[in-house]
């Protein structure tokens, strides 16, 4: 899920298709300032999944704010983070 359409896309629609089952524009954080269309694709990418895939490791940034928001929905929850002691 992109959060806005990208040039990138745009110029090479094609090959993303060949290569990924499917590409989604956001709507909602299209319409938003740059700054937060990321956070809002991260919660729209929760909102349409059953189960949350994750790598976090810190108690920040936008994938910890992602998962969090997941929690709140009640979403199963996978972190795959490794810990090395």
């Amino acid at each position: 899920m992109m959060p806005y359409m990208k040039a990138e896309f745009r110029d090479n629609e094609k090959e993303f298709l060949d290569y990924y089952d499917d590409v989604v524009d956001c709507g909602q954080s299209a319409k938003a300032h740059y700054k937060s269309a990321m956070q809002i694709r991260n919660r729209s990418m929760v909102d349409w999944s059953d189960l949350v895939i994750c790598r976090i490791q810190y108690n920040s940034g936008g994938a910890y704010k992602a998962v969090r928001y997941a929690k709140q929905k009640l979403k199963q929850i996978v972190n795959v983070t490794v810990l090395d002691y």
